[in-house]
């Protein structure tokens, strides 16, 4: 009998295919090979809308338990970190790099956490990056939203952050991606110029999985509420510091998700300099699916993708849990966080992403090529630890 993977032990779908096999038919959108779900704006001609909606996952519960564990309560402001990029980054990958209009959703159980100290801290969360995105020429207009005390429903908390944005149809990414285009990558990891700390890479997929396999079995009884049914099985404290990881297995697991509207809207704007936006096909982030989530642009191209040495973290994760490899990159991003997918006449677009890389402080890497495909899209990935095919 087969091992089970990653994701059919913890009952999650990292392709939300389920969801899409339902939603498919009645969802409206204009751009099916884009990275993001777009409608043109039949109130405005020539303007396309996109409304986005998601969290950090199971982070909260991690955030929790570093909480309990250290006493810092500053580290709930990085759950608005995660929260806003995996937003923000989804619909910039489709060309939305302006003005982003922000709600939330917060629904917390304040018999097991302490209710005004997350509160405070997502504020203080919120105000950081507003100015930060300002700082790149990017506008967030926070409009409320709504807290709810459901203690029968929520064990710890959960933050939901809903945004809207609009863009000029001649500007965005469509993922009209073709054979013979390249593809490249940014990491993950690493230090951002704007990060006042090293990141492990870890993003917000594969976070049940990570904090199960790794943290301490002791915490089952410690903290019956954050365990559920998904028990610790590991053998590490939030607070244990590793040499390799550079920081304290509990950080590591928390690294909160790099910022990538900031990247992906220093790179159009190069691009734009040079009058070369056409030559951008597709932006992905690596999120649920991991390395083979590109797989949601464009239409029958394979993938194919050399993949540079992982992050200490995720080989951490591995001789943890003992999953085999090819399941871990179905899981998890594996240090490459956005890939950019388009045409190298004249190597402006390598160009670009160099210059991008240099400014942020990201590094970037060619990974490969796109060949032609039938019936769906492939991806084909040769990794320091084997070769696969999905």
């Amino acid at each position: 009998m087969p091992k089970q993977s990653i994701y059919e032990k913890l009952g999650v779908d990292p392709h939300k295919d389920s969801v899409r096999g339902v939603f498919e038919r009645i969802v409206k959108n204009d751009f099916p090979n884009a990275f993001c779900v777009m409608a043109r704006d039949q109130k405005n001609p020539g303007w396309v809308k996109v409304k986005h909606s998601d969290g950090s996952g199971s982070k909260s519960i991690q955030r929790c338990l570093h909480y309990f564990e250290t006493g810092d309560e500053t580290i709930f402001q990085e759950e608005i970190f995660d929260a806003l990029s995996s937003n923000t980054g989804d619909i910039a990958a489709s060309g939305f790099i302006d003005t982003y209009e922000v709600t939330d959703v917060i629904n917390i159980n304040s018999k097991n956490v302490p209710k005004d100290i997350i509160l405070k801290q997502l504020g203080l969360g919120f105000l950081k990056m507003i100015e930060l995105y300002e700082k790149f020429g990017l506008e967030i207009e926070f409009l409320g939203g709504e807290t709810a005390d459901l203690p029968d429903q929520v064990n710890s908390y959960a933050i939901d952050i809903d945004v809207r944005a609009t863009a000029p149809e001649a500007e965005i990414i469509r993922g009209n991606v073709a054979a013979g285009d390249l593809i490249f990558g940014f990491s993950s990891a690493g230090q951002a110029k704007w990060e006042d700390k090293p990141n492990s890479g870890m993003m917000t997929n594969g976070l049940t999985f990570a904090r199960t396999c790794l943290m301490d079995a002791s915490y089952n009884e410690k903290y019956p509420f954050l365990a559920g049914s998904n028990k610790y099985q590991g053998k590490f404290k939030a607070t244990d510091y590793s040499d390799e990881l550079g920081m304290t297995v509990g950080e590591a697991v928390l690294s909160p998700m790099r910022q990538w509207a900031i990247v992906i809207k220093l790179l159009i704007e190069e691009l734009k300099k040079k009058k070369a936006l056409h030559l951008l096909h597709g932006l992905c982030l690596n999120t649920g699916g991991g390395l083979t989530k590109i797989r949601s642009l464009g239409t029958n191209i394979r993938y194919i993708k050399q993949i540079p040495e992982c992050p200490a973290l995720f080989k951490l994760i591995q001789s943890e849990s003992e999953e085999n490899w090819e399941n871990m990159c179905v899981t998890f991003n594996m240090g490459i966080g956005l890939e950019v997918v388009g045409s190298g006449e004249g190597g402006i677009l390598k160009e670009a992403i160099a210059s991008a890389s240099k400014e942020t402080g990201v590094e970037s890497y060619e990974l490969g090529k796109c060949e032609g495909a039938k019936g769906k899209n492939e991806v084909e990935l040769s990794t320091p630890f084997g070769n696969f095919s999905y």
